[in-house]
């Protein structure tokens, strides 16, 4: 499958992170109840499942909405984007911050991570209970 064609099935499927993503570079104070260093281990460990092709223990984090849209054959799609990232080096970059959707507060985290082969951009988005709201790779 080409980039073209796994660039917007994750557009349409994440379009509500993507918004969150956009706000990324904006100073924001976290809402009650989440925790800056929480955030940034929760993201730590999608990025390992996501390195380690883990499906089921991504899904196992995921809230009802995201299973919905983040289905084994998109996973099956990052996956090969992944492949051909190379391996993963390092995370050069994390910062959070938050957003309100519809009345629901998210809190969600841009991660930049060295691959052997490019940089991607990770947005990872997470409700109150950290569970996987949000995904969007760059």
């Amino acid at each position: 499958m080409n980039k073209v064609r796994l660039n917007r099935v994750l557009f349409f499927v994440f379009l509500a992170i993507l918004s969150i993503g956009m706000l990324a570079g904006c100073a924001a104070k976290l809402p009650e109840g989440y925790d800056e260093a929480e955030l940034k281990s929760s993201a730590e460990k999608v990025i390992d499942l996501l390195n380690q092709r883990d499906g089921d223990g991504l899904t196992a984090l995921m809230t009802e909405e995201m299973k919905v849209g983040l289905t084994e054959d998109v996973q099956a799609q990052i996956f090969a984007l992944l492949d051909e990232s190379g391996s993963m080096q390092e995370i050069t970059d994390m910062r959070v911050g938050s957003s309100e959707e519809n009345g629901v507060t998210f809190a969600f985290v841009v991660a930049k991570v060295k691959y052997e082969n490019r940089d991607i951009t990770y947005t990872i988005g997470f409700d109150l209970d950290y569970n996987l709201a949000g995904l969007y790779l760059k």
